[in-house]
């Protein structure tokens, strides 16, 4: 009988064992579920791409924003719950054991070497199968922020989308398959797949590139040990394309 903070017995106090999971494979699979019922909102809101929408403005986009601030913290809760009742927690996915206040500027680099892998990526997919017509009816991406509440909302809005769904995707996500397949290589595809699947409201071509963007970030976080360059990356990458910086020439 395994007496230490009544956690089963098949947990560690590691996550780097790939045999010992984070969280139960029920939580897992709410969380599979979570994404599909965010792959069928993106379809439902692609189809809907070549009748003529109305831009949102200003008023609607801060609320939505903050509505999806609100959604990507709780996602992170959500994960935390699961980890928590098997003993595990999120600052795991940090590396904060081993943190010196110099790593950040490695962080830094290797996030800045990734952008750069990414975007190049990113370039090729959107200039092979353009898709301006899903960009251009995204409720979310058709307009820039404007006005300091619009801006701050939507630097909140990337930098919450950077910790948050590196929690998921590469933290979480990444290390549970590793430990129910066995094999990383193929959990890294999975949380690339899904993580492109949670997109499909951007379009096919986005899709695609996201998955890319997927991959790059696990494979970041498999070699680095922990998903600090990725969040720099990500958050950075959020914020450029909020402000037409990335994407609007693509």
């Amino acid at each position: 009988m395994n007496s230490i903070n009544n956690t089963p017995a098949n947990v560690v106090e590691t996550i780097d064992n790939p045999k010992k999971l984070l969280a139960s494979p029920r939580h897992t699979l709410m969380l599979f579920g979570i994404v599909m019922i965010l792959l069928v909102a993106g379809v439902m809101n692609s189809s809907n791409t070549g009748a003529a929408k109305q831009i949102p403005d200003s008023n609607q986009m801060l609320k939505t924003n903050l509505v999806m601030i609100c959604v990507l913290w709780y996602w992170a809760f959500f994960i935390y719950k699961g980890m928590k009742d098997y003993g595990h927690s999120v600052l795991e996915f940090f590396g904060l054991t081993s943190f010196k206040l110099h790593k950040i500027f490695s962080d830094c680099a290797y996030a800045a070497l990734a952008f750069a892998l990414i975007y190049a990526c990113s370039y090729g997919v959107h200039t092979l199968l353009p898709d301006q017509a899903s960009q251009a009816g995204n409720p979310i991406l058709s307009s820039q922020p404007t006005g300091f509440f619009g801006i701050s909302a939507w630097i909140c809005l990337s930098i919450s989308a950077g910790i948050c769904e590196e929690i998921v995707f590469r933290g979480y996500l990444q290390r549970q398959l590793t430990s129910m397949t066995g094999n990383v290589g193929v959990a890294i595809v999975l949380q690339a797949i899904l993580f492109g699947i949670g997109h499909a409201y951007e379009g096919l071509s986005s899709v695609l590139a996201i998955v890319l963007h997927g991959l790059f970030l696990g494979i970041l976080a498999k070699w680095r040990g922990n998903i600090r360059a990725g969040i720099i990356e990500h958050a950075g990458w959020d914020i450029l394309a909020g402000f037409g910086f990335i994407g609007a020439n693509w």
